[in-house]
């Protein structure tokens, strides 16, 4: 699909220009919870090492144990995918552009956390196959398969500023289809490949026409892969029903609240 990079570069910087009120908190957490820094201390009580002179009163009493030692803890690096829903659907209202500025937000605070992220969207897409029938007579048969487009509006190793029209443009991709059950199992195993520590998935969807059991099923895996999902469902949705970690957001301003602040909270 052919985009107006110029148009969407300023959607773009409108959106990452804007901060909603009292988002403060909600970055504060993801940066808190997201860091990649190595911490460094002191351990007391040891019986090598620099001297702690505050230990001289156990030493007093008979105590060997008054040296320090420096410790090194490795931060924990995180990967994250935020997966946006561009199914038809999400063109209704005002879901998709609402989904763009979540994403953007999203992607402002986890670039400065220094965490490791990409953003891509799906819809369905339709390719025609082909089998040959023997029989009386050897005939073709065509038909039209769906499968899973993938829309990569931020690669992993891609600056936020390289990306910035493709973010721009994520309000224009509603259309087709609804493979999500394929679209999260795909995104699932490609982020569990990862060598990062901690990895998150961020979820946008209307979650329209899911199967529930199929949404539950795929966060057992989740489960089991050791990834976070996060779902946040655009409008009113059953996203919470399907998953352990959701919340529904009408508009960007509800990334400021204090039960989404809550909700981030659950990814220690």
């Amino acid at each position: 699909m052919l985009i107006n990079k110029t148009q969407a570069q300023m959607s773009y910087s409108v959106e990452f220009n804007s901060e909603p009120s009292g988002l403060g908190a909600t970055k504060a957490t993801i940066q808190r919870i997201l860091r990649s820094l190595d911490l460094v201390g002191w351990n007391t009580h040891e019986e090598t090492g620099r001297l702690d002179r505050k230990a001289f009163t156990r030493y007093a009493t008979g105590s060997t144990a008054i040296f320090s030692k420096r410790h090194h803890v490795e931060a924990q690096a995180s990967a994250v995918t935020i997966l946006i829903d561009c199914s038809g659907s999400m063109g209704n209202g005002r879901r998709i552009q609402t989904a763009q500025s979540v994403a953007i937000q999203l992607s402002k605070m986890l670039d400065k956390a220094n965490a490791s992220f990409n953003v891509v969207g799906f819809h369905g897409g339709y390719g025609h196959a082909s089998q040959s029938a023997t029989g009386a007579t050897t005939d073709t048969i065509v038909a039209s398969v769906e499968y899973t487009e993938f829309i990569p509006f931020k690669t992993w190793n891609e600056s936020l500023t390289k990306a910035s029209a493709k973010l721009g443009s994520i309000s224009r991709w509603a259309k087709h289809s609804t493979p999500d059950y394929s679209a999260l199992s795909i995104s699932l195993e490609e982020l569990s490949k990862r060598d990062e520590q901690r990895k998150i998935l961020f979820f946008l969807t209307d979650a329209d026409s899911y199967t529930k059991s199929h949404m539950v099923h795929l966060q057992g895996i989740a489960d089991k892969l050791g990834i976070k999902i996060i779902a946040i469902g655009v409008g009113k949705t059953e996203v919470e029903q399907c998953f352990k970690i959701a919340q529904n957001v009408e508009n960007v301003n509800n990334l400021a609240d204090a039960s989404f602040g809550k909700l981030l909270k659950e990814l220690r």
